[in-house]
């Protein structure tokens, strides 16, 4: 059924392996009521799942390739070296996710860490089943709850849920406008109809503000060297006989 083919440095054991993983899969979409399977457009396994709490879920896989230096026969070569990803799709209705409406949400949901190392459909299966039983898995994984508990209506603006939190779609557009260039100020014009102004009316503040600090620092110079010269700081230590009979005793010693 599944027609994707593994990369040719694949030794036979390997392939055997996804290939009894597919049919797992298979047989447990077969044996349940609440699952659907079927062929994407990489000839990969994608899987429909109704859980307990009567949620829809689409678990999609795919394969990307990655360029590694592997031992093969004997030598190191450089290869393509095939990862997967699994995402998954959440959505109160079949309907979000057969039409792909936009209350359709992604589920930063992944296989556990000790099932990574087993061939990709046995990971499906797994988490297939999980979504299954979604209320027992909600209890170990916060963000399959937050989907849970959230109404249809709310998931229009939801993007992804994740460990992290709730990624809002409008989240991912604000990321177009962080820690613009100076070069740039001139595009957001039209985002900000009055954003030249608002520049010319802060720069010319500041400006006033340096000036007053500047001339504050004049001021209280001047009035230093006008005390200065008029004798009404302290005198200058050549002025200071204490300082002067010190001086001379400190020669006749000897001393400098």
């Amino acid at each position: 059924m599944f027609r994707w083919k593994p990369p040719g440095h694949w030794l036979e054991p390997s392939r055997k392996a996804l290939a009894r993983s597919f049919e797992f899969l298979q047989d447990i979409a077969n044996g349940s009521p609440q699952m659907s399977i079927e062929v994407n457009d990489q000839s990969l396994p994608r899987v429909i799942v109704q859980g307990a709490s009567r949620r829809w879920y689409r678990i999609n896989t795919r394969a990307y390739s990655l360029e590694e230096y592997m031992e093969v026969e004997g030598e190191y070569r450089e290869v393509e070296e095939v990862h997967w990803n699994i995402g998954i799709s959440a959505g109160a209705w079949k309907k979000d996710l057969v039409d792909n409406t936009d209350h359709s949400v992604s589920l930063c949901i992944n296989p556990r860490h000790e099932s990574r190392g087993l061939p990709v459909g046995d990971q499906v299966a797994a988490l297939a089943l999980a979504l299954q039983n979604d209320k027992i898995t909600a209890m170990r994984i916060p963000l399959l709850a937050q989907f849970i508990v959230s109404p249809r209506e709310a998931l229009r603006d939801v993007y992804q849920f994740s460990e992290e939190g709730v990624v809002m779609e409008d989240d991912l557009h604000m990321e177009e406008y962080d820690e613009p260039e100076d070069e740039e100020y001139d595009d957001l014009a039209h985002i900000f109809p009055d954003w030249p102004s608002i520049i010319a009316v802060e720069m010319r503040a500041f400006e006033h503000q340096a000036s007053e600090i500047e001339n504050r620092q004049l001021d209280s110079w001047m009035d230093q060297q006008e005390k200065k010269a008029t004798g009404e700081e302290n005198s200058p230590w050549h002025h200071d006989e204490q300082r002067i009979w010190q001086l001379e005793d400190d020669l006749l010693k000897g001393r400098r």
